[in-house]
């Protein structure tokens, strides 16, 4: 902090609050606050009772000094004492202290100030904006996980391994013929690689995880599948506690898919009711016309589009061939299926029923019991739906519970339930990073395996353009590390730091 910026500090306190003492550092001091270049007097009194704090450089969130003004909340009091702070300083018409020199800060300022003066590293800056973005309890515990510095440190700590490794590649092509190494340059490649090797694995576990984390941060998708008058409609209306979707006897009532977004449990949810599924042609007697056939298609589309797949199915009639033929379609590529036997209370032996239907489930999907459920949407019962609802939680919890890799040597498993708030720029720059570790990997056994298919030695100068390549990898890998937190060299950084800032 510049003397120059101490002195336009000092100068907006003797401005609203003459003839009064500076206020110590870091404590709260009352104080009268009057328009400037006005007799004090109660005909100029701004606010009667503000809060003064001083927080000298450089221990303050931008690292900078910072003069708090904290007054009364009405509107008119706020513009005030706003309108008077430009005019604080030297008396107006002689040098020193200009009014043009105080004004607004522009968006993200203040943050962007703190990174300067490295009070904050861009991932925390990240997550500060998610922090306040935050409408969930999940959003909110993943928002927290990226406010400390751990992030940040893990992505130094890798670009130190790739720099060391870096310079350990270079030093064979500048001084292999001076100097003697312990290590042959196939055994260093070899060592490296190692490196290498373990490295990626641990960044491929937190992509996976910043990918986990968009679940929490974007929330979830979840359709709702069945037949015609399975209750699927019944059932959204009695997760989000009211008459969001129209319940009717009629097939095919619900033409176009019905969205909504909810908190569920602290996760963001955004649940679809859908068409029900039949084929094309006769049903009992009703065509399945054109615009019902569009549903139809819609309703595919989303379930194959989703997070996880709620099948309503009704207790008293067949399973729908239609309906098991997408929902197979869905869990063979990976989306999680539950299945909700509805209508209950219209069938008796319920227990015999149950036994019949899971078995019936489990021959035609392979689904656990656990994820088989039997509820009623009728208004009058519970219906057994907190249980299914707390069985979809544990399906959302199973979703964003953060991996950890067999091989990670780490002693502090933390981090990894941390890189669950990398976000999609940190996740994209790690892919980004991954690649070119694979391309380094793929150089080295390249080379490994020219140099063991061939009894006779391979040149130096081959073997050393394919050491500058190695290389060239690991600096682009180091690079884009650096670039995660704001400190690469690249010509876009500049470019991401006003986007991330201005968030």
């Amino acid at each position: 902090m510049s003397h120059r910026e101490m002195l336009n500090a000092y100068q907006v306190y003797q401005g609203l609050c003459p003839s009064t003492e500076f206020p110590k550092s870091r404590h709260a001091t009352l104080r009268r606050l009057y328009a400037p270049h006005l007799p004090p007097s109660s005909a100029t009194i701004l606010d009667s009772g503000a809060l003064v704090l001083y927080f000298p450089a450089p221990k303050t969130v931008t690292g900078e000094d910072v003069l708090e003004l904290h007054v009364h909340g009405g509107p008119a009091v706020v513009r005030a004492v706003l309108a008077a702070i430009p005019e604080c300083g030297t008396v107006p018409g002689t040098p020193g202290f200009k009014r043009s020199q105080i004004r607004y800060a522009e968006p993200g300022e203040f943050t962007r100030r703190a990174f300067a003066n490295n009070r904050m590293n861009l991932p925390q800056i990240e997550s500060l904006g998610e922090t306040l973005s935050a409408s969930t309890e999940q959003q909110r515990k993943l928002s927290v996980r990226g406010t400390t510095s751990s992030l940040a440190k893990r992505y130094e700590k890798w670009r130190q391994l790739l720099l060391e490794a870096r310079g350990e590649l270079e030093a064979l092509i500048d001084f292999s013929e001076d100097q003697h190494f312990d290590e042959s340059p196939a055994m260093l490649c070899a060592s490296v690689a190692s490196q290498v090797q373990v490295l990626s694995t641990q960044m491929e576990a937190h992509i996976s995880n910043a990918v986990r984390g968009e679940l929490l941060r974007s929330g979830i998708s979840v359709a709702l599948l069945g037949a015609p008058n399975a209750g699927k409609s019944s059932l959204l209306n009695r997760i989000v506690g009211r008459d969001a979707a129209i319940v009717s006897q009629e097939a095919g009532t619900t033409r176009d898919v019905v969205e909504i977004g909810l908190d569920m449990g602290g996760w963001l949810v955004k649940i679809g009711d859908m068409a029900g599924l039949r084929r094309a042609g006769l049903v009992g007697g009703d065509v399945v016309g054109a615009v019902e056939k569009e549903g139809i298609r819609r309703a595919k589309q989303r379930a194959l589009e989703s997070d996880v797949l709620i099948v309503v199915q009704d207790a008293t009639a067949d399973m729908d061939a239609e309906v098991m033929e997408t929902v197979k379609q869905c869990a063979d590529i990976g989306i999680n299926v539950i299945v909700a036997i509805n209508k209950s209370d219209q069938i008796s032996a319920l227990d015999t029923i149950q036994r019949k239907w899971k078995q019936k489930v489990h021959s035609a999907l392979g689904l656990p019991e656990d994820r088989i459920c039997f509820i009623s949407c009728k208004e009058v019962t519970a219906g057994n739906i907190p249980a299914f609802l707390t069985t979809l939680q544990d399906i959302f919890k199973s979703m964003t519970t953060a991996l950890v890799p067999d091989s990670d040597p780490d002693p502090d498993p933390s981090i990894w339930q941390e890189s669950l708030g990398a976000t999609e720029r940190q996740r994209l720059l790690l892919s980004e990073c991954l690649s070119h570790l694979s391309a380094f990997l793929t150089t080295v056994k390249s080379s490994s395996s020219v140099a063991s298919s061939t009894s006779e030695k391979i040149d130096d100068e081959t073997d050393e353009v394919d050491i500058v390549v190695a290389a060239e990898c690991l600096r682009s890998a180091a690079d884009a590390l650096a670039r995660i937190t704001g400190r690469g060299e690249s010509g876009d950084v500049e470019e991401v730091l006003g986007v991330v800032f201005e968030k």
